[in-house]
This record gives structure tokens, sequence and C-alpha cells, in this order.
């Protein structure tokens, strides 16, 4: 490539690389101790909402001073693309030049949300003091196959996978990924978080009514990777630990767009990474990562070093 190319990764591109969760936690976590540095400009994502129900488009921009990276993703969610046999997210990953501005890379941004939310959450659960027995998925699509990869990983004492779905068909795949642990698909969504030790909830609609969690064990996890479409502030308030990801960001829509009721944060996820914030061993503990740019960057930056290496990717003239 020339200083006047850019290279367009698309998605056969991305799968086709190598790479590890670990080595996706890592620079995630690395992007987290930046941010504790006061070296992340990351501002809250704007939002259109170009149809009705759960339609959204977010511009995510975020410069890392400590790598020096920049970039931007343009990313879309419609709940109703599965009925077209569509993804629920498209997107467009742009890096560029620090130094310059110039373009560099063009990266599929569906699939760097892909990897990028589960390994957040990698990094959540690296630094939380627990050893789940019983994992329960609230939705069992692309981000709950995902997120269930990184639990098995991180926690490979899990003894039971709980699955809840309204399409039973999803719950199944979910399950045949769990290995041979116990599974169960549960129709009930509150009897689904009966006893359990770790609650992952990944649904892209809102639940009605929205699960309060009264029944899950006295020391769970509950990992909301939907905003507040799945839990209630009753369930969130229960909590003896409240982190979120971004301070700025979870305050530009709580009680405006989002999180109608719930408690304010203890901390946020930077703040834990460097050790400033520990995430306590015992009591009911709420994280809830709503997704920052920074993390798309980062994951990016370590993406476009894989592909040139490996020489992958299609170079096109820009300038």
């Amino acid at each position: 490539m020339t200083d006047h190319q850019l290279l367009v990764l698309n998605r056969a591109d991305l799968e086709s690389l190598s790479w590890t969760w670990d080595e996706v936690i890592d620079v995630l976590e690395a992007a987290y101790l930046e941010k504790s540095r006061g070296l992340v400009q990351n501002p809250p994502k704007p939002k259109v909402a170009p149809r009705e129900g759960i339609a959204f488009a977010h511009a995510m921009p975020a410069y890392l001073g400590g790598s020096d990276q920049l970039g931007v993703k343009w990313v879309a969610g419609y709940s109703q693309n599965h009925t077209r046999g569509l993804p629920f997210l498209h997107g467009v990953m742009l890096l560029c030049d620090a130094e310059t501005g110039r373009p560099t890379a063009l990266l599929d941004g569906g699939w760097i949300t892909e990897i990028r939310t589960p390994g957040v959450s990698g990094v959540t659960l690296r630094h939380t003091p627990a050893e789940p027995a019983r994992v329960v998925f609230i939705g069992c699509g692309l981000q709950a196959l995902r997120h269930l990869e990184v639990a098995l990983e991180r926690f490979p004492g899990i003894e039971e996978v709980v699955a809840y779905s309204t399409r039973e068909e999803a719950a199944r795949r979910l399950l045949e990924r769990a290995g041979d642990r116990r599974t169960r698909i549960e129709h009930d969504a509150t009897r689904a978080t009966e006893g359990a030790d770790l609650v992952i909830t990944t649904v892209t609609r809102d639940m009605e009514p929205r699960l309060d969690c009264a029944n899950v064990a006295s020391e769970a996890v509950l990992l909301p990777v939907d905003y507040d479409h799945a839990l209630s502030a009753a369930a969130v308030s229960a909590s003896d630990f409240y982190c979120v990801d971004d301070l700025q960001q979870y305050g530009s829509v709580a009680g405006t767009d989002y999180f109608f009721g719930y408690p304010t944060p203890d901390t946020d996820l930077a703040a834990v990474v460097a050790g400033q914030h520990e995430i306590p061993s015992a009591g009911r503990r709420t994280i809830l990562n709503m997704g920052i740019a920074m993390n798309d960057v980062a994951l990016a930056g370590l993406v476009l070093q894989r592909a040139q290496q490996a020489g992958v990717g299609t170079p096109i003239d820009w300038q």
C-alpha cells in the first residue's frame, strides 16, 4: 500500500484473520487504562432514529492519545431485520492517521461491533470476582453466541447454561455450543433467571415486563448488553454495586432516553481496570456496558495490524 491508498476489509477478510479472546480483551483493557489516565477523547455518541421502534444509527468518534489512534464508527441497528434475513447491525469503521487525518482503513463495522461487545464483557468479567455455576442468557442471537464463548473461556467451571428466547431455534443454536454442560431452554424469562449466578441479556427490543431478577443467586452478576431493554430499574436498584463503561455516555441518555429510575452508578469500568475502584466479591453486581467508540478504535487498530501482516484486504486509490 501507498500513502494514497485506503485498505478495505470486508467481513470475509476480517473472518480470515487469526486472533484470540485474550488478545482482544488485552487491547480493550489497555484502552480503558488510557481512559483512566485522561488520554482518551470519547464524546457521547449522537443518535438518529430513521424508523419507529428499535431502529437507530450512531456516529462514534474517538481518539486514543496513549496509542495515538483515531477513528469513527457509523453503526445502525434495526430490530426488524431478522424478518428479512438480515443482521440486526450494519456499520462501517473508518481509521485515520492521527498525524494528518488521512483515512487509512475502512472495516466492516458490524463485525467490529460483534467482537468488541463481548470483548468488553470479557474485560468486565476479568475484573469481577465470581465463579458462576449457572449462566443464563436472555436473548440468544449473535451477541449471546459470542458472549457464551467469552464466558466459557473465562469461567470453564460453568456447569449449566440456560437460554430464553422468543425464537426456540436460536436458543437451541446457542446451547449446542455449551459443550457437555447441562443445558435448558426456558420459555418464561422470569423462571429462566431462577438461581442464576451470571445473567447476560442481549435482546434487541423492549421486554414487557422487564426483569426484576429478584430470584437470582445472592451474589449474582448481571451483565446487560442491551441498555435497559431487559432489566428493570428494580433489578439494578437492588444491586449492591452498579458500574457502567462510561459515565459521560451514561449521563447523556439516563432519564431522557434510557435508564428511567435507574440508580446513580458507583463508578465506571476505566476506574475498575485501573484499580481505583474494585468490584466487590459479595452481593449482587450489575455492570452495564453501553458500547463506546474507543473500544471500536482499539480493536480496529489490532485488526488492521493483523491484516497488514497477513496481506489481507483490498487497497483502493483514495487521493
